[in-house]
This record gives structure tokens, sequence and C-alpha cells, in this order.
């Protein structure tokens, strides 16, 4: 076992979840597999594979919603439990990795103790909204209606109130990305809150993308963990490429992007000391979005060039 794991969300595409599995090589892989998704599908996915892989209880999950994050934190209570990694990196199944195993451990060694995520306060400038020019912040001022962990919708907008509320005492705010490699320590952190602060997860659930914000929200939050806020940070180590200005979904890769791909997993390795460097393009370590359809040629050359 090495000093990385991995949790993989996922609910379609099960050649490219098997494919990410195989590129993790000796990683331990934690996997949960919507359960809207046809059994023969996640059964696919996780057949096989010996025991540095294991699957969480499948559960449905929504994007926008509370059980998006109640998935995440399931699949990162089961990798603490069945690994001693020192990170654990949270993923996609349309994720894959640039670097072999490796080379990620290489490239996590000056951020040991330390967590590798994009964070940065609220109000965040890029999830301003025409009706909300706030910077996000109308994301938690508005208590969103929910049926359980799922926000109501309708004609797939979420139901909200109008009137808005105060944050709960000692919870700061931060934008960041549901991608993001994780300290062991901060992941202990976030379930330990998670588990122990029900009013905090009332709270949550009525809000709008939660997965967007509450692990670096809570990790930014000295009250509620009794630890220093993780430092502001506007570094992804993803390799994301964004259709337009204000779009909300990446791209899908393809071969045509390998070349963008490759100077992103070859540029110098960031350090903590880079977390606010803009002037200089720091290595990526993950790409998204790929999947089986779109991405194999791309996949293909990755692993014959990049992670060899």
């Amino acid at each position: 076992m090495t000093s990385l794991a991995a949790v993989v969300m996922a609910h379609r595409d099960a050649p490219q979840v098997r494919r990410l599995i195989g590129a993790l090589e000796d990683v331990p892989v934690v996997v949960h597999c919507d359960s809207k998704t046809a059994d023969d599908v996640a059964g696919a996915m996780i057949a096989g594979w010996d025991g540095r892989v294991r699957a969480v209880p499948r559960t449905s999950a929504t994007l926008g919603s509370w059980s998006l994050v109640r998935v995440e934190i399931d699949l990162l209570r089961a990798a603490l439990q069945h690994s001693s990694a020192d990170h654990i990196a949270v993923l996609s199944g349309s994720d894959y990795p640039l670097l072999s195993t490796d080379g990620l451990i290489q490239a996590l060694k000056p951020w040991a103790g330390r967590s590798y995520l994009m964070n940065a306060p609220i109000p965040f400038e890029p999830w301003s909204v025409p009706r909300h020019p706030d910077g996000g912040r109308w994301r938690t001022a508005h208590r969103f209606l929910h049926r359980g962990d799922d926000l109501v919708t309708v004609r797939g907008v979420p139901v909200r109130t109008t009137w808005q509320r105060p944050l709960p005492a000692g919870q700061e705010l931060r934008a960041t990305s549901q991608w993001k490699i994780l300290s062991r320590h901060d992941a202990e952190l976030v379930v330990r809150v998670v588990d122990s602060r029900p009013d905090l997860v009332r709270f949550w659930r009525s809000t709008l993308v939660p997965e967007e914000s509450v692990v670096a929200s809570v990790l930014s939050s000295p009250m509620l963990t009794g630890e220093p806020a993780v430092p502001v940070s506007h570094r992804h180590p993803w390799f994301i490429k964004w259709p337009a200005r204000g779009s909300h979904h990446p791209a899908w890769l393809t071969e045509g992007d390998f070349d963008r791909v490759a100077d992103a997993a070859r540029a110098p390795g960031g350090t903590p000391d880079d977390e606010d460097r803009t002037d200089v393009p720091l290595q990526k370590l993950f790409a998204r979005k790929v999947s089986t359809e779109r991405s194999s040629v791309l996949l293909d050359r990755v692993d014959a060039e990049l992670r060899r």
C-alpha cells in the first residue's frame, strides 16, 4: 500500500472507472456508485479487483445537494478506516492521473501534513450570477428547501426562501472544488466535525451546491476544528478545460487536448509556498473530464508518454 489513497464517486462508464482504478496501481481505492445506476454497471466497476479496492453501500446522490457531501464523507471515513495513507485524493469516475503512482507520491511530498485544494474566501467573484452578484454568498444566505438530503426543485430550479439568515457561529465560508487532495489529518477533522455537529449538517443541507463549500469551509473555521485555518490557495491540482466563461460544466477532453495536458503534467511541481502564485504554471496531477467514448486515445497517450 502507498502513502496515497483515493475515493471515487461514479455513476456511469464502468470501463472508464476501471481504467482509472487500474491507473492508480497500488493505491487503496474506495468507490461509491450511485444507486440510480444499473446494477450491472455498478458491479462491473468493482468486479475482480483485489483487496485494495472497496465499495461503500450505494445511495442516491444529486448534484448541488447535501447527498453528494454525505457520500464524500462516507468515502473519506472508509478510506481512513481501511488505509494509513497520508493523503486522500477525492476523485470522480471521470478523472484520470497524469503521473504514475510514484510520480504522484513524489509530487505530494512537499505537502506532507497539508491538503492540496483550491480554496478562496467568499465572496468569490466567479460564483456571482446576474441575479445575485454577491460572489456566491446567496448560496448559503438563503434557506433552500430540501426533501431528505436532496434539494427541492421546480422545473429544474431550486426552491428557496426570500429572507436571509446568519451563518452558524464559528462557521467561515470558502469556495472550493469538490475534487481535491486532503491530508489525513484534515480528512479526520472534516469527518469528526460532520459527525459531531448535527446543527451544521442541518444548515449545510439547506444550502446550494454544498459539495463546493463544506470541506474547505470547515477547515477554514478554527472555532469548529480547534486548528488553524487552511491557507487560502488559488492553485488547483487538476487540469480542467472550461468551454466558456460562466460555464458550470467542464468540457470533455479529447486527443486534441494532449499537448495542453502534457504541458500541465510536465510543469514544475508546486509547493505550499506557491499557493498564491499565478505568474507561472505549476504541475497538474489529475485531469478531468474524460470518458471511454471521447477520451480513450488521449488516455492511451497519457499512459504511454506521461505515466511511464
